[in-house]
């Protein structure tokens, strides 16, 4: 199994953050939805841009690859860092109001997740992070930062 493999059986598309992705569920019936799931891929030295989802938890699963690292700040600076992957965590919840990241540590090879998000996902509550605002409230995470905005 490769990543353009997997990209093409899942129909995956670029995503805004990084990698690519495609919806499973959710967000089909004007916002109605309780929950909402995606497939995420990242690809060698690609990553998951610092961002945020205010109002909605978000859940992360490894599937498949290599083990991916997603960098989580609390709103109060604190940086917790999980592994996903078969040997270590096999899943994360991210809160609301917790700006985070997500890398494949080797830069070789692919990570395949899925993401859940409840309530279901929308753009409404998705902030993606300005290095330049998150350096400024967390400077303790200057080199992270820099590694893993856009």
């Amino acid at each position: 199994m490769n990543a353009e493999n997997v990209i093409d059986k899942l129909a995956l598309q670029p995503h805004p953050e990084g990698g690519y992705y495609r919806q499973v569920y959710g967000n089909d019936d004007n916002g109605k939805k309780k929950i909402s799931t995606i497939y995420y891929m990242l690809r060698n030295e690609e990553f998951s841009a610092f961002h945020a989802l205010h109002n909605v938890v978000e859940i992360w699963y490894y599937h498949a690859g290599m083990p991916l690292n997603i960098y989580v700040i609390s709103p109060d600076g604190a940086l917790t860092t999980h592994c996903l992957s078969a040997d270590d965590e096999m899943q994360v919840v991210i809160e609301p109001e917790h700006w985070f990241a997500a890398e494949i540590l080797s830069k070789n090879g692919f990570a395949l997740v899925s993401c859940a998000v409840a309530p279901a996902f929308s753009f409404d509550n998705f902030e993606l992070g300005q290095k330049e605002d998150l350096l400024q409230k967390f400077p303790q995470h200057k080199t992270l930062i820099n590694r893993l905005c856009k």
